[in-house]
């Protein structure tokens, strides 16, 4: 199904692609602990970094005077009865808030986190079946509760292979309602086991503080994104644009797969005809992968969910316009959602030629998988501005010999410069809805 948008291709649809995509998990070679550390972006902005055992031991038990609540959910259990790839999993999305106070009042989320437990000890075991964890908040009525110009994702953290724990830099949170109404998605996945035969479930936690107990202002952040497209149809370019435009530098040199624009792959599947169309045998398996296509009204149709074919593949994306930054801003976190065989994920600011920000991976030692994806963390943050424009650059290296679905995704917690406190007292509580839950598909691939 082709889907068409407008050029200003809205912030909210990372949500989409993400909910329609998600990563593929092998993790039997790492310990069951949640991974996480950084690496500085070119900047020279400070980053956090560290080993998951650090992190987790350095997670404070308060910000600005104020105790860090914890909010806990169980998943339903999953049966993990044969190979299941990406998003073929059984899954499930139930509706939660993250307190149940008399009155509604603002809380400030700090942190998320997910693991894979055994159903009944609830004993960690091994983050190879989680597809993702996926936490949402309805945009619209978020944004009517807070106000302001931006446009805002519904999507407030993915937490995926590679990477099963976010801590927000001390002093910073995304600001919610307690009445507001959150959806928690989980899906598993199994790539190598054959005949797994075993029960399983996500153990999420979300942490928050609450406004009324913080002795000093919290900083405010909101999500936006930059993500991956690829073109299945059309003249080669850049979404949204007339003509195809240049990127900020040569693509010759980066691979037997180097791209151009949103299409990479001009190498030994594709090319170019004399008319200028691009030859889409190597776009096509993408329509695969991906659930859906955007038509962006140029005569050109993307995926955000493409296949990489054996070899190593450069993307480029231009973001400018999927980031929508309103404002100038600081940049304080990054999370990045990358799929097996990725290199890197770089922002770019094409305006200056610098790297904002570069994600590198490290792949599974046994099986296909991500052990570590990099994030970026900072009480500093890195410069945004509204009037730059922006590239996210993907690196795969298809080292098997099939092709493979993928991915490349930053989630971007940026300064919320127009935040103004809402008036909790003029909300009137909703009741939370039941949960929803679908086994894997009957028609399952079953590889």
């Amino acid at each position: 199904m082709t889907t068409h948008l407008p050029s200003r291709l809205a912030p909210w649809l990372v949500a989409g692609l993400l909910a329609t995509a998600t990563v593929g998990c092998d993790e039997r070679a790492l310990p069951p602990a949640p991974q996480a550390s950084a690496t500085a972006a070119t900047s020279g902005a400070p980053v956090v970094a560290g080993s998951a055992e650090a992190d987790a031991a350095a997670t404070p038990g308060a910000v600005h005077g104020a105790k860090i609540h914890e909010h806990e959910v169980l998943s339903q259990v999953y049966e993990v009865d044969r190979i299941y790839k990406s998003m073929t999993g059984p899954q499930s999305t139930e509706s939660v808030r993250l307190a149940s106070l008399a009155e509604p009042e603002l809380l400030w989320i700090v942190g998320f986190e997910a693991v894979m437990v055994e159903p009944e000890t609830k004993a960690q075991i091994s983050q190879e079946f989680m597809c993702h964890t996926n936490l949402d908040i309805d945009p619209v009525g978020h944004g009517a509760l807070f106000g302001g110009d931006k446009r805002i994702t519904g999507r407030l953290f993915t937490l995926s292979q590679g990477q099963y724990r976010i801590d927000m830099p001390e002093g910073f949170g995304i600001p919610v309602l307690s009445s507001e109404v959150l959806n928690l998605n989980t899906q598993v996945l199994n790539l190598n086991l054959a005949d797994p035969k075993r029960s399983v479930r996500h153990r999420v936690i979300m942490r928050y503080v609450r406004d009324a107990e913080v002795r000093e202002a919290m900083k405010p952040l909101y999500v936006t994104g930059a993500f991956g497209l690829k073109l299945l149809e059309g003249k080669d370019g850049h979404y949204g644009l007339s003509a195809p435009a240049a990127s900020s530098a040569p693509h010759a040199g980066h691979g037997e797969h180097a791209g151009h624009g949103e299409h990479a792959g001009h190498g030994e599947h594709a090319g170019h005809g004399a008319s200028g169309e691009v030859d889409h045998t190597a776009c096509l398996p993408g329509q695969n992968a991906g659930m859906n296509e955007f038509d962006d009204g140029k005569g050109r149709t993307f995926t955000g969910h493409w296949v990489v074919e054996p070899g190593r593949e450069e993307n480029h994306t231009r973001v400018t316009e999927l980031m929508d930054l309103p404002f100038d801003t600081t940049l304080h976190y990054v999370a990045v959602h990358l799929h097996p065989f990725a290199e890197s994920l770089v922002l770019k600011d094409l305006t200056t030629g610098k790297e904002v920000y570069r994600a590198k991976t490290r792949q599974a030692d046994v099986g296909i998988g991500l052990a570590h994806v990099d994030f970026f963390s900072s009480k500093e943050g890195i410069p945004l501005f509204k009037d730059h424009e922006y590239e996210l650059v993907s690196t795969y290296n298809n080292t098997s010999s099939e092709p493979q679905d993928s991915m490349a995704v930053m989630n971007l917690y940026v300064a919320d410069k127009e935040f103004k406190k809402p008036d909790p007292s003029a909300v009137v509580p909703k009741n939370v809805p039941g949960a929803s839950a679908s086994a894997a598909p009957k028609n399952a691939p079953s590889m």
